[in-house]
């Protein structure tokens, strides 16, 4: 008997189980049901509104503005999505307390190669437990695993100050003072073994010596700098000796160049509009015509006997600049000058005639500046912007390009690949601050008030 009510038991088991199973069924089956009828509802509804062709061009729209969007967005998500990987690595480097140098703006690029590098050395140190030694076999309260914990918190709290007490001794570094800033990271390094006494935790003396080569590395870019200033004095006077002959000579060579260019503008601007004159207007322009040949043949001379004075002093700088907001990326000019300041050339070039200031990738001081600009666009002769005017010196290259050809030509220079483009990124965040502003006017203008 009770083996046949355990049986009638496990029979009633199966029968509820396969009634609620039906149960589940049918109501999950009556949701599709309504969910279908009024999908269906809806589609007769649409049809009763418009003709099939008329939904299928709504949709073929729906579709080509999806395209538009994703073709809209791509360049933007690429864009993104090279920054995230930046960060990402970045973040490798905070997560464990290396925090990203702060460069200055005249930093060269050789600085931030090695500091890379050495940063990258720091953080595979620090990632295969290195950086800090610790002496003990620590337990909490009889426990060896909340032991190793504290210990493993030790460590990392001591790391984390070393480096950002490093930070600090770096940054009031001067070219002057190393020895003052390696004595600053022994005593730090003395007490903050002396507070990892407690679990015996101390920085390692490899992390310690990757640190004092990174601190090396920026006290040689400062003598390096030093040394810029102090050669820029003897550079000055030779310039200045230059300045006297070319004044003598007729004037500053740049200067008579752009005259030049300027006037000859003006001449071609004058020949197109006397084709259009006829009678007396025409008689009076090819008169102004014949005046300003005059005046660029005078000029033309000036620059000659200006130039051919300046060659028995040849010094002068080498500069590589761009100007992304007036010409795009992947234009360069590179010129040489005499000035004694070089930068206001520069500075002169990016003035009234172009709507950006330059940027500078390279600016250097050489013996022969003639030789080594003729060089240099010899070599890129076919990357020349205006093939027809040569003495318009923008090359479609890249500042790596020329790098390498100053390299050949035995020319040292401290290059800046990245550029700040200030007054250009500027107005392009401006505009795009007041369209976005505009869009949201808008949008709030067609919206009406909820009281009505």
């Amino acid at each position: 008997m009770p083996e046949t009510a355990e049986s009638y038991q496990l029979v009633w088991i199966v029968l509820a189980l396969l009634t609620l199973t039906f149960l589940l069924s049918t109501r999950s089956t009556k949701k599709k049901h309504k969910s279908l009828l009024e999908d269906i509802d809806k589609k007769q509804k649409a049809l009763a509104e418009k003709s099939v062709e008329e939904l299928v061009q709504d949709l073929n729209n729906q579709i080509s503005d999806v395209e538009t969007k994703i073709e809209y967005g791509r360049p933007i998500y690429s864009r993104l999505k090279d920054e995230a990987t930046k960060n990402k690595e970045q973040m490798k480097y905070i997560n464990v307390g290396l925090f990203p140098p702060a460069y200055k703006f005249d930093d060269s690029q050789s600085l931030k190669d090695k500091i890379a590098t050495c940063i990258e050395h720091q953080y595979q140190v620090i990632e295969s437990g290195r950086a800090t030694s610790a002496y003990s076999d620590w337990d909490w309260f009889g426990s060896k695993a909340k032991g190793a914990q504290m210990v493993t918190s030790y460590r990392r709290l001591l790391l984390k100050a070393f480096n950002a007490e490093f930070d600090m001794i770096r940054k009031k570094m001067r070219h002057s003072s190393f020895d003052t800033a390696l004595n600053k990271l022994d005593r730090l390094e003395q007490q903050l073994e002396k507070l990892g006494e407690t679990a015996n935790v101390a920085i390692s003396e490899e992390y310690f010596n990757l640190k004092v080569e990174e601190l090396s590395i920026w006290h040689k870019e400062m003598l390096h700098k030093e040394k810029i200033k102090q050669e820029k004095k003897k550079q000055q006077a030779l310039l200045r000796e230059q300045a006297k002959q070319a004044k003598q000579s007729g004037g500053d060579t740049d200067d008579l160049e752009d005259e030049i260019y300027y006037k000859k503008s003006d001449l071609v601007k004058a020949q197109k509009l006397a084709k259009e004159l006829h009678g007396t207007d025409a008689l009076g322009m090819e008169e102004k015509i014949a005046k300003m040949q005059k005046e660029i043949e005078k000029l033309e001379s000036k620059f000659e006997r200006a130039t051919s004075q300046a060659q028995i002093t040849k010094a002068g700088y080498i500069y590589v600049i761009s100007n992304i907001g007036s010409f795009g990326e992947g234009v360069l000019k590179i010129g040489m000058t005499r000035r004694l300041e070089p930068m206001d050339r520069v500075n002169e070039l990016g003035d009234a005639s172009v709507p950006f200031k330059f940027d500078v990738h390279a600016l250097t001081f050489v013996e022969n500046a003639p030789k080594i600009e003729k060089e240099l666009h010899r070599k890129f002769n076919k990357a020349r912007v205006n093939i027809e005017n040569h003495r318009k010196e923008f090359f479609r290259v890249t500042p790596q390009e020329v790098a390498t050809a100053m390299e050949e030509l035995s020319v040292e220079c401290d290059w800046y690949f990245d550029v700040e483009a200030k007054e250009y990124r500027e107005s392009h965040l401006i505009r795009e601050a007041r369209k976005r502003e505009t869009v949201e006017t808008a949008s709030a203008s067609n919206q009406l008030p909820q009281s009505i």
